[in-house]
C-alpha cells in the first residue's frame, strides 16, 4: 500500500513539475531544462519523504549560483500542492541535457 502511495505522488509530482513550474526552471537552468523524479521514499523515523531527483541542464552560465537551492525551492512548491504536508529532503544530482 505504502509503494501505490509513494508511485502516485511520483507521478503527480512530475506531472506538476512538468506544467507548472516549467517556465520558472527554465529562467533558471535554460531553455531545455526539466527535472526527472527517480524515487520518493518514505523515511519513517523523520516522518518525511526523501525525493531523490536529477535537474538535466543545457545552460551552465547561472548554474553556480541557481544549484541547488532553486531546484530545491521549485519542489518544496510543487510538493506543497501535491504532497501530503509532511517535510521532505531534496538528494539532487544534474546532468547535462542530450543535444
Amino acid at each position: 500500500m505504502v509503494m501505490i502511495y509513494q508511485m502516485k505522488h511520483k507521478r503527480f509530482l512530475q506531472t506538476f513539475l512538468d506544467r507548472q513550474t516549467k517556465r520558472h526552471l527554465q529562467e533558471l537552468f535554460g531553455e531545455k531544462s526539466y527535472v526527472v523524479i527517480n524515487n520518493i521514499s518514505h523515511v519513517h523515523s523523520k516522518d518525511s519523504y526523501v525525493l531523490n531527483v536529477t535537474l538535466y541542464v543545457n545552460n551552465f552560465d547561472n548554474f553556480d549560483v541557481a544549484y541547488p537551492h532553486g531546484l530545491e525551492m521549485l519542489i518544496e512548491r510543487a510538493w506543497n500542492v501535491v504532497g501530503d504536508k509532511k517535510k521532505i529532503i531534496v538528494q539532487s544530482s544534474f546532468d547535462s541535457v542530450q543535444q
